[in-house]
């Protein structure tokens, strides 16, 4: 999928090392869930499930996807999603996902799933409109107990 470039001129790419710390910045805005170097290895085993938004240089945005393997068979998995608050309703998440399914699914893969908190309603609803379903809850998911929403997002949806 080719770089896109909303009216903002914000631009959505492939991750490079030099964005680093604006994904950093952002995992600590948004979440601080996460060892910031994790993003680095994440980066070298998936530089092509990683996507940035890109505003003027800084980045405003990012979504990691990984491959993984379950009871059945391999699968691709949203690993996280991230925009800054001030960047938020600009359709940047959607196209960040847009990028992120379409690199997985040409990794010949038939499922994608993620995870996200219960009581994230909005987030839900998100998913949802990108064509995600409901898939199970996982009770105590998160290090502080909270369930998680797991969803799944399937190839012969779309």
């Amino acid at each position: 999928m080719p770089p896109y470039v909303t009216d903002n001129m914000i631009i959505v790419r492939r991750f490079q090392p030099a964005d680093f710390s604006g994904v950093i910045t952002i995992e600590r805005e948004q979440f601080d869930e996460h060892d910031p170097y994790l993003y680095m290895s994440l980066y070298e085993f998936n530089e092509d499930t990683f996507f940035v938004a890109d505003h003027l240089g800084e980045v405003v945005g990012f979504v990691v996807g990984v491959m993984s393997i379950g009871e059945e068979g391999a699968y691709g998995r949203v690993f996280s999603i991230a925009v800054r608050e001030a960047y938020q309703g600009l359709g940047i998440g959607t196209q960040l996902m847009k990028h992120v399914i379409d690199a997985l699914y040409r990794k010949n893969i038939d499922d994608i799933m993620l995870e996200v908190r219960k009581h994230n309603f909005r987030a839900v609803q998100f998913y949802q409109r990108l064509g995600f379903v409901i898939d199970r809850v996982d009770a105590g998911y998160y290090s502080d107990g909270e369930d998680a929403v797991v969803m799944r997002h399937r190839r012969w949806m779309l």
